[in-house]
């Protein structure tokens, strides 16, 4: 079979197109593209279809075949073809955050698996390693399938000497981060995913619920890192994309040092950073890589008024086993 990267990327996307008009699932191009799919995962696909302004399942088809060729082109290693790939498909205009690309503070990018993630990510670090060093953090592909497109880049789109380096999701790795952005490094983190539920909490997210870890808060806290929130955005029908950039800003460590205002600033500013990705995630749902399990979550974020937690803690205070005493001596029989 002849390797869709053989062909002009751009072209194959274009006489791709009719893939759109289709409206239900067909196999053979399920089996093609590499991606199995569930009746839950269809009906994930179509309510993402519905809410990003797409009206047939068909559009899913060519979205993944889009993702296909990105994937071929990392596995083609070859660094001119994958940078005129590129430079032919990027929309963004850097003069927006040219100052902060300049800047000898450290910047910590928090991108989503969104769009064209990958190459969002590769052109944007093309633009900073003649300014300053660059790394990429992201979990280790051994806990986390698909990351290893990452370490590939690595290897042979920068390689040594290039200023761009990467550091896993591990101690070492955390470490490391720390240590460059303090030294004024760009790093590039992808806040969407987690590694244990149990240490993420709930924000309200695209209508739903949606489960975050508060680390690129922490990590900017503790660094005195500028954050720079940043979404790949889809452009035109092809492989055309356009990075968005959002307010960059300083996470302040509160003047109470109390473990709990810490955390609730933390929490703040991650949903700060959501509330960016919402923007262009909430009509563009289709193309996030976690919009299937996002999508199967039906229950929406619990919004309480502070008329409610008010009531809610008289409630909990006029509890009689609240407000009984912990102990009761009996004291009878030393009379």
């Amino acid at each position: 079979m002849v390797s869709t990267y053989m062909l002009t990327p751009h072209l194959l996307t274009h006489f791709a197109r009719p893939l759109r008009l289709i409206d239900r699932r067909i196999g053979l191009i399920e089996k093609w593209l590499k991606t199995p799919l569930s009746e839950d995962d269809e009906h994930s696909i179509r309510i993402a279809c519905e809410e990003s302004g797409k009206r047939r399942f068909g559009a899913y088809y060519h979205w993944y075949l889009q993702k296909k060729i990105v994937a071929e082109a990392v596995r083609d290693a070859d660094r001119e073809r994958f940078l005129g790939l590129m430079q032919s498909s990027d929309h963004t205009n850097y003069r927006e955050v040219i100052d902060l690309l300049d800047s000898d503070q450290g910047l910590l990018i928090a991108i989503p698996h969104h769009a064209h993630y990958i190459l969002s990510i590769a052109m944007l670090a093309e633009v900073l390693r003649p300014r300053r060093s660059v790394y990429l953090f992201y979990g280790n592909p051994e806990s986390h399938p698909g990351n290893e497109v990452f370490d590939k880049l690595n290897d042979w789109f920068w390689g040594r000497n290039s200023n761009v380096a990467f550091a896993h999701d591990t101690p070492k790795g955390l470490a490391t981060a720390m240590r460059q952005l303090k030294s004024g490094a760009a790093i590039f983190i992808m806040p969407d995913v987690f590694k244990d539920v149990n240490q993420t909490l709930s924000i309200p997210f695209c209508s739903r619920s949606l489960n975050v870890m508060l680390g690129t808060s922490i990590l900017a806290r503790k660094t005195g890192a500028r954050v720079l929130p940043m979404i790949s955005t889809p452009h035109g029908n092809g492989l055309g994309f356009k990075s968005e950039f959002g307010e960059s800003f300083l996470v302040a460590q509160p003047s109470r040092g109390h473990p709990e205002i810490v955390e609730a600033n933390d929490y703040r500013i991650v949903r700060r950073i959501f509330h960016f990705y919402e923007q262009f995630m909430s009509v563009q749902m289709l193309y996030w890589q976690n919009m299937r399990s996002h999508i199967s979550r039906s229950h929406s974020f619990s919004r309480l008024s502070k008329d409610m937690v008010l009531r809610a803690s008289e409630l909990i205070l006029s509890d009689p086993d609240v407000r009984s005493p912990e102990h009761v001596v009996d004291l009878r029989g030393f009379a």
